[in-house]
Parts: structure tokens; sequence; C-alpha cells
């Protein structure tokens, strides 16, 4: 089997709380690019609404704000930033001895250094998170929530008999056909 070239440029999801980015970036950029594109999307005016004079990132498309600063407590907010320094990204790393994909342990994150070239780091559609600093420049926890692929009414799916209930004369294999 032949050894698999990297691609020429290299797509990326950066996520945090609800929010997801698509990057695209070139396999000769460093972590250090895709941070600052990050910042650019964190900043844009295209995620920022007012309301009460107040800017603010929603988490979700056509999401309340009543609603969501009363079931959040405001923890749903993406924090606001100003420069590369207000946060990290790292990678998840998953647990070696939990290779059960339905298990809720929780995932550990592994930070990134900015000088690193993105080339036989990362693999391509690979998703990386972002780690947010506190005002005293200490590392908050990684917040995200992941989407479920299943609709809300196939979470819990009702299996359907293989073989329809018939009578039992019906079953006893080949009969002759009843006179008309």
């Amino acid at each position: 089997m032949p050894i698999r070239v990297p691609p020429k440029a290299y797509q990326l999801l950066l996520k945090t709380h609800k929010l997801t980015i698509f990057l695209t970036a070139p396999q000769s950029s460093t972590i250090e690019t895709i941070k600052d594109e990050a910042l650019s999307a964190l900043t844009s005016d295209v995620l920022l609404s007012s309301s009460s004079g107040v800017p603010r990132i929603p988490t979700a498309p056509g999401e309340d704000l009543e609603m969501s600063d009363e079931q959040e407590g405001g923890d749903g907010e993406v924090p606001r930033v100003k420069s590369t320094e207000d946060f990290e990204l790292c990678r998840g790393v998953k647990d070696k001895g939990k290779s059960n994909a339905t298990s809720s342990a929780p995932m550990s994150y592994e930070t990134l250094d900015p000088s690193n070239p993105i080339k036989g780091l990362l693999s391509n559609w690979e998703v990386l998170y972002i780690q947010f600093r506190d005002e005293e420049g200490n590392l908050m926890p990684v917040n995200v929530s992941h989407a479920s692929l299943l609709d809300d009414e196939d979470e819990d799916p009702r299996r359907v008999p293989a073989i329809p209930e018939l009578p039992v004369a019906v079953r006893k294999g080949k009969r002759k056909a009843p006179p008309e």
C-alpha cells in the first residue's frame, strides 16, 4: 500500500462551547497562524450581536437571550478575546484504556505549541479545541458540547420485528391453492 501523501490544504474544525469554526490552512502553516485565524473568527462582527448595548457571542443559531441566560447562568457564553494570548489551541487525547466509543469518560487535552508546523502534527479534518485563559492568565477547562448525531426522536430506536407474525396455518410451507 503506498504512503498517503499529506493534503495541500488542511480542513480543520475548532470547537468551543456550542461554536464550531471551520478553517482551511495550507500545509506550510503553523499553529500560530491557525490561532490568528481563530482570533479573527472569534472577534468577527458576524458573531457579535448587540442586545441592550452589551455585545455578546451567541452560542447557537436563533438562540433566545433570556432563555440562554436563565438556563445556563452565563456559562454558555464564549469568552471575549482580544489577542492570541487569551487562548490556546489543544487537541483531544483519548484514553488508551477506554476503547469503548460510548464511554462518557472525560477527554484529556494536549496544548499545541504555536511554533510547530501543522504538517505531520495534524491530520485533515481534525478537531481542535479552544482553551481560554482567565484574567490571571491561567488556562480554564475546555468547555464544549457535542451535538447528538441522532434526532431527539431517534435517541431510543425501537426494534422492528424481522418476521411479521402470521397465522400458524400460513407458516406451514407451500400448500395447494384453495379452489376458486
